[in-house]
């Protein structure tokens, strides 16, 4: 499938949490209110976490305005029709979660990187509070969190919504792909047959499938993605590891150029790119007829630290068992376009520095253009 097609026609399949039904609870709006603060820095919300730590350190920014002006962006966005930009429910505690963690600053205790950063969830993960979970069809209200909603709560995460499935593993036009890419700048999303990984790529933004997981990081940067990561892993944040590109042995599957066709000049820049990094292209690289460990028998035998191809709704199931990270990699189309770098199972770590290091050497990231109307009512 060409990825214009994929943007107009992707489908997803849920995870299916422990979930309890609450026929007591009320239904909630699927949009919340909130007030944009009047502050000139609309501009902080596409700028990254770390642009928004340093300010809220500096005391310049606090948490709840942060909140404020994600859910004004969210508003406006749904507000102009369901059909292009599909409806995300709010956390109606949103806002007093932020809050609390602009209390815990002023304390002089900062959790970590995500400390009072919101961030949407897929609404097939469970969360127990007032927001819905919806699997197969079915809206529930979970009785408890799911783990790795325990471990963003707890790295200080403002969880301020939940995107509904159908558009988190597609989109219906072009325009709501680019809108969907400023909604926030961290997502948490489930990946089943590329419902995660390649409406990333066609997002322009980074995602994470980690070993043997289907909840997956999705963000602006490799960085951003890294701390996501390991606040899911139950980590503090921990730096990304340093390591060049240099001597670095990487397989290139050539299987899945074709069934990405608009994507292959792409491809072949990317693969440029590498090569001039210092990285040793195994190119083409013939896959072996079997399972997970097949290939990781083929990277350890090769000494590859991993296989690149382009994102495309294809790649994710090349190896669904094993680390994969899609990372921009340009445009083709009109439309960003992905790369995706595959590693042996539980070499997260090792995939996370390469990943870093080719971003940083093509900064290919581009922020979304939203309409004027939004750009306007968040001024």
């Amino acid at each position: 499938m060409q990825r214009s097609q994929f943007v107009r026609n992707g489908t997803a399949r849920g995870v299916t949490p422990a979930l309890s039904a609450s026929p007591t609870r009320t239904s909630r709006p699927v949009l919340g209110r909130a007030t944009a603060p009047a502050s000139p820095m609309a501009h902080l919300l596409d700028a990254g976490v770390l642009p928004q730590q340093q300010m809220m350190q500096a005391g310049k920014l606090s948490s709840h305005a942060l909140t404020s002006q994600y859910l004004v962006r969210i508003r406006s966005l749904c507000s102009m029709g369901a059909r292009q930009y599909p409806g995300i429910e709010i956390n109606p505690d949103a806002l007093k979660i932020a809050l609390e963690m602009d209390r815990e600053r002023s304390l002089h205790k900062v959790r970590g990187p995500l400390h009072g950063i919101p961030l949407v969830l897929r609404d097939d993960i469970a969360t127990a509070d007032r927001m819905k979970t919806r699997v197969q069809g079915v809206t529930l209200y979970a009785s408890c969190d799911a783990f790795i909603v325990a471990r963003l709560r707890a790295a200080g995460a403002v969880i301020i919504g939940k995107s509904n499935l159908r558009q988190w593993a597609a989109v219906s036009v072009p325009q709501a792909t680019a809108s969907w890419a400023g909604l926030t700048i961290l997502a948490v999303g489930s990946e089943a047959d590329g419902s995660m990984l390649a409406p990333a790529s066609a997002c322009g933004l980074v995602a994470i499938k980690p070993t043997g997981l289907a909840n997956g990081p999705i963000a602006s940067s490799v960085r951003e993605a890294a701390w996501l990561f390991d606040a899911m892993a139950g980590g503090t944040g921990a730096p990304l590891p340093a390591m060049g590109l240099q001597s670095c042995r990487i397989g290139v599957v050539r299987s899945l150029s074709g069934s990405c066709a608009d994507s292959d000049a792409v491809m072949e820049q990317a693969l440029l790119v590498l090569r001039e990094q210092g990285v040793e292209l195994i190119d083409p690289l013939v896959l072996p007829h079997a399972s997970e460990g097949g290939i990781e028998q083929l990277l350890q035998a090769q000494g590859l630290a991993a296989l690149v191809a382009p994102t495309c709704d294809d790649t994710p199931r090349l190896q669904p068992g094993l680390p994969h990270i899609t990372v921009p990699a340009g445009a083709a189309a009109g439309l960003p376009v992905g790369l995706s770098f595959i590693g042996a199972a539980h070499a997260e770590a090792r995939l996370l520095a390469i990943a870093y290091a080719y971003e940083q050497a093509t900064l290919h990231r581009r922020t979304p253009a939203l309409p004027s109307s939004i750009t306007v009512a968040l001024r």
